[in-house]
């Protein structure tokens, strides 16, 4: 019996290792070589929770970013935010002295004068019990007619159904939690089943919205996409986004190849350039243009100075690279400007790197294959030259994942009503209300 559990499990680890070898993205992200360079976040796309412990200091007082010379802080001109005060409070507590501090008479009827105001905003946690009662009418005709009435006898509203979604979704807190949550403040008593089932109630509710971003996304000019790997239960699967400035679809499948794209997005995205990492799965989608990550790339080309201190194509690479970025930060854009940087790449890519680790030649091959999109940001302003709005939609995922240990269920949620400075429990709750 032990040696068939065995041989099962590692029939599952192969298994696992394949689709991750078949999903990669073209960076070699192993375990690091003896002798050569530790690879972490910044010089890679190994995450920061894999770092060792010197690495992850290193990354606190070094960055690919070069220093503005500005202060730290916010810098002037820059538009604060606070407290606002409100017309209409919803009540008035006047304070009033009693006695004279000098003489110790009363003052009351004593007329008095304001001299400051205090506005203060709280929250009142107030439990409220609602009873739906249903009635029937007898026409004259003879008919009877009811209202249509739930079959249950009790039910949570829909505001604590709304809280508990966003509490998930957005806060990213595992069931167990949001039940002591909700028992606590409401005084009663909620499961962890409960929560769940709330959630799957209301993400059904959420399909035709989703449906409605999704089509929206296959119109769009600019669309970014990535994705990342979650337990759910004790499979691995694949969550997957797709988003821009105004928009975020996510979902999760259990592949992480072109199956789980043309399931979502069966036509491709033939208006959009697509801004994304370099896995290969992208690049078979139908689309208007590609943009490759530039962060990716400086990433990689780190790794390769610190592998080499003594060559200087992977510095020169860095150089054309951030040279690109400061064009269209400076938009002094032109076609002449394009031009160069297009031919002074190629020539890079042509140079002979036989001399140097077999690292540089594996980069150099994987360059060649994105070439044609690393500079399309130039032609579209529009486009931007990094995909970090996804991966920043992907850490999220990441998060809940690193609190909760993994998913229950493959349901997922979105970020539209926070790009669009709405408020995410409002967006929620008139989901619920559907």
């Amino acid at each position: 019996m032990e040696l068939a559990s065995t041989k099962s499990e590692l029939a599952d680890a192969k298994s696992r290792v394949k689709e991750l070898e078949d999903g990669s993205d073209g960076e070699d992200d192993s375990s690091n070589a003896p002798g050569k360079p530790e690879k972490n976040s910044s010089n890679s796309s190994i995450p920061p929770t894999q770092e060792s412990i010197a690495a992850r200091e290193l990354r606190r007082t070094k960055s690919l970013r070069k220093p503005s010379g500005k202060p730290s802080g916010g810098q002037l001109g820059h538009r604060g935010s606070t407290l606002q005060s409100v017309s209409t409070p919803d009540r008035i507590i006047k304070h009033e002295p009693a006695y004279c501090t000098c003489c110790g008479r009363s003052l009351d009827g004593v007329q008095y004068r304001k001299i400051r105001k205090t506005q203060v905003i709280d929250i009142k946690f107030v439990v409220e019990a609602s009873e739906e009662q249903y009635y029937e009418k007898v026409c004259e005709c003879g008919c009877v007619n009811n209202c249509d009435a739930p079959n249950c006898r009790i039910k949570y509203g829909d505001n604590i159904r709304a809280l508990v979604t966003y509490l998930n979704v957005v806060q990213c807190i595992p069931f167990k939690r949001i039940a002591e949550l909700v028992s606590d403040l409401s005084g009663q008593k909620i499961s962890e089943g409960t929560v769940q089932n709330i959630l799957r109630e209301n993400s059904g509710k959420a399909n035709a919205a989703y449906e409605e971003i999704r089509k929206k996304l296959e119109h769009a000019p600019v669309v970014g996409a990535d994705e990342t790997g979650a337990s759910v239960g004790k499979e691995l699967h694949w969550n997957w986004i797709f988003q821009n400035d105004a928009l975020t679809y996510v979902f999760q499948m259990k592949s992480r190849g072109m199956k789980a794209i043309d399931t979502i997005f069966p036509d491709g995205l033939p208006n959009s350039t697509l801004v994304t990492d370099r896995h290969h799965s992208y690049f078979k989608m139908k689309v208007k243009e590609h943009q490759v990550c530039l962060a990716h790339l400086l990433r990689n080309a780190e790794y390769l100075n610190e592998l080499d201190t003594r060559q200087d194509w992977s510095r020169r690479f860095l150089r054309l690279i951030r040279h690109s970025m400061d064009i269209s930060r400076d938009s002094c854009i032109t076609p002449r400007k394009i031009k160069i940087l297009k031919t002074k790449m190629n020539n890079l890519l042509g140079e002979s790197l036989t001399h140097l680790d077999d690292e540089f030649e594996r980069f150099k091959r994987g360059i060649l294959k994105v070439k044609d999109y690393l500079f399309t940001f130039l032609t579209y302003p529009h486009v931007p030259y990094d995909n970090n709005a996804s991966e920043r939609g992907v850490r999220k995922i990441k998060i809940k994942q690193k609190i909760s240990g993994g998913f229950r269920t493959d349901d997922g949620a979105d970020e539209t009503a926070m790009k669009n400075g709405n408020s995410k429990f409002n967006a929620i709750l008139a989901v619920v209300q559907q």
